[in-house]
């Protein structure tokens, strides 16, 4: 049923015509707040600071980097920093007479979780979906939710890598270069 639903809405949206998709280069701040589990399981959920860069090619298409920074809390003392560099395919969905636009993305990233005398550096796939709020042609309010599978390397000879699912949601403002 679920499915049957997201593909009626998405064929919806992809009918519809443009209202405020753009075109060209934008630049945005963002919240995130990270959930990391796996193979990682002694970690708070970490809030902290992104910033994200992106051109728009049509309507409907877009390429973004982004980069971000997270603090985490372990359980029994320390705190660890979240790091990350992705770079995203954003598929948008501009709805005729609405402010609203949903998106989808998905892409790679490289991560570097450090902290309590251990450094980790890893990369994965990531798969996304928001909603922007256009509150003026060129400033928008988004809000999303992204999935990520990261494999870091256990930075030492014979151990095997960790595996991380990492849920993120974050908030943030765009700037729209017109």
């Amino acid at each position: 049923m679920k499915k049957i639903i997201i593909v009626a809405v998405l064929a919806l949206a992809l009918a519809a015509s443009p209202a405020m998709a753009k075109e060209g280069f934008y630049l945005g701040a963002y919240i995130p707040v990270n959930h990391i589990s796996g193979d990682i399981s002694n970690l708070d959920d970490g809030g902290g600071l992104g910033g994200r860069v992106g051109i728009g090619f049509n309507k409907y298409l877009a390429l973004e980097w982004s980069l971000f920074r997270t603090e985490h809390d372990l359980s029994g003392g320390g705190i660890y920093d979240f790091k990350g560099s992705t770079l995203d395919l954003k598929l948008n969905f501009p709805l005729t007479g609405s402010k609203l636009e949903p998106y989808a993305l998905v892409g790679i990233g490289g991560y570097r979780l450090e902290g309590s005398g251990y450094d980790y550096k890893g990369g994965g796939a990531q798969f996304g979906v928001g909603l922007d709020m256009y509150v003026y042609p060129e400033l928008s309010l988004n809000a999303g939710l992204t999935w990520r599978k990261i494999t870091f390397d256990s930075g030492t000879p014979g151990n095997v890598d960790i595996d991380a699912d990492v849920r993120t949601f974050d908030i943030g403002i765009t700037y729209h270069f017109l």
